[in-house]
């Protein structure tokens, strides 16, 4: 091979040799199948750089650039297809794509070495994946992917858990291990931001997100796609060094990993290249991290109600009386009308217990999942437009009560509680409440409320069935293992 020499930004000299021509094309296969992974392809995507209210900017918009995007033409309408191999389906596709454009390429393009490409094409890489990895860190870093608890939560059976709610509220009563999580996600987005720890962050990022993919799997999340894609693009970021840290750990070697990096030697060139650089980091990266801390500072948490709830009210309550139109109805473990408990938040949400009512669980996270109308027919289906699910249609206005009905949290993933957002009229001593499932959202209730002391609770009026209630609410100072530490059944002597 003939060696030619090539001096770098830093003035040192970088040896490069002409390719063999199976190198050329497995460039070239590599090229087009990485970029596609790094540059959004939806045209949803692009629509919702239109939709953002820039005026009131907020870390929501941030995380929806940089998080999630990746090529979605393709889509299996069955469990596999969203939790399982057939959701892989774009991978194969878009490489069939890429071979297809090569062995057009190749026709044209005679040249014998890669060394620019190769070096533009993993700092697209580099930056997709850091800022996706630095978006995810700051949301656990500020306890915000894995919040606190709802006292709903606590008062619901184990067995109404699905897989991937278990998993997160694994994490989610370990905050200390949350963060650790999320420190991890930032430090190797953030290291792959910088060429000379390119390589660190590139090993930390393949763990990281290659871990979420396999949690994803294991619990039936849905978000496995976004999370291996960034764990390859890792690993094609790290493919560079790969031989020198094999030299390095493998033969026990000294070793020197060269790099090569390309020369700017017009001006204008260098104040592009630095004005993009920087203008990102601050966007991505500063302003990021601005703005997620107005938002823990002013409890904006996005999947928490921000509204706070009656005032001293929350906590959980045993239904000491229950009335439908004025007749006394026993307690039964079966009952599908009478209510078993009530817990208040600390927010405007209210939740009960039945049991052998029907109920549409709601889903959380993946947006990708099948809407009410798509069933699972077993069958590929192709969109040009890409995740067409995954961006919103219409721009989206800040409205308090609209923000608090529609998160879900609460109820994602979880049934045997129905859960209500409520609007308190504490001159009228009003409830009005409204069924947070998205399925029944046209069941609405509106009950006067009394409290004769700080424990009890007194709530008459209307069910969403049109119906009288009366029930009497009686709080239940339980003590919950979770909050009260792990020591709090040793007496002290």
């Amino acid at each position: 091979m003939e060696e030619r020499q090539h001096v770098s930004e830093e003035g040192h000299y970088v040896p490069t040799y002409e390719w063999a021509p199976v190198n050329l094309f497995v460039f070239r296969v590599s090229f087009v199948f990485f970029s596609l992974f790094s540059i959004p392809l939806d045209w949803g995507f692009y629509k919702f750089l239109f939709l953002i209210d820039y005026p009131n900017l907020t870390y929501r918009e941030l995380t929806e650039i940089v998080a999630f995007y990746n090529p979605q033409f393709l889509n299996h309408f069955s469990e596999s297809g969203f939790f399982g191999i057939h959701s892989y389906g774009n991978i194969p596709f878009i490489l069939l794509i890429a071979v297809m454009v090569a062995l057009i390429w190749g026709k044209f393009d005679k040249r014998k070495e890669y060394n620019n490409l190769y070096y533009w094409v993993r700092v697209l890489a580099r930056y997709r994946v850091a800022y996706a990895g630095i978006a995810w860190g700051y949301k656990k870093l500020f306890i915000m992917q894995m919040p606190v608890q709802a006292i709903g939560l606590w008062n619901t059976e184990f067995i109404d858990f699905f897989a991937k709610r278990l998993y997160w509220e694994a994490i989610s009563v370990a905050p200390v291990y949350e963060v650790f999580l999320g420190f991890a996600e930032f430090i190797g987005g953030f290291l792959l931001l910088f060429r000379r720890t390119t390589g660190v962050g590139a090993a930390i990022t393949l763990v990281v997100f290659g871990n979420i993919a396999i949690s994803n799997h294991a619990y039936d999340i849905g978000e496995q796609v976004p999370s291996a894609c960034m764990a390859m693009l890792s690993f094609f970021i790290l493919w560079y060094d790969l031989p020198g840290i094999w030299n390095l750990i493998v033969n026990q070697k000294n070793t020197l990993i060269k790099h090569y990096y390309p020369v700017f030697k017009i001006t204008w060139q260098c104040y592009l290249r630095w004005t993009i650089k920087y203008s990102a980091n601050f966007v991505f990266v500063l302003l990021f991290f601005i703005l997620e801390v107005y938002a823990y500072t002013h409890n904006d948490f996005y999947k928490i109600p921000n509204t706070p709830g009656l005032k001293d009210a929350a906590g959980y309550y045993n239904v000491t009386e229950f009335r439908l139109n004025n007749r006394i109805i026993p307690y039964s473990p079966q009952d599908s009308i009478r209510w078993h408990d009530v817990t208040f938040e600390d927010w405007s949400s209210i939740s009960f217990k039945l049991e052998n009512r029907t109920q549409n669980i709601g889903m959380f996270a993946a947006k990708s999942y099948p809407r009410r109308w798509e069933v699972y027919d077993n069958k590929w289906h192709f969109n040009w437009k890409g995740d067409i699910r995954r961006y919103p249609e219409e721009k989206h206005v800040y409205n308090p009560e609209t923000r608090d009905i529609n998160i879900n949290w609460e109820l994602a993933g979880i049934g045997g509680r129905f859960w209500y957002y409520y609007k308190a009229d504490t001159v009228n001593n009003i409830l009005y409440l409204q069924n947070k499932n998205k399925s029944d959202r046209d069941q609405k209730q509106v009950l006067h409320y009394q409290r004769p002391n700080k424990d009890r609770i007194i709530l008459k009026g209307i069910n969403e069935f049109k119906d009288s209630i009366y029930v009497v609410l009686d709080r239940d100072n339980k003590k919950y293992p979770l909050t009260a530490g792990r020591n709090s059944h040793v007496k002290e002597f």
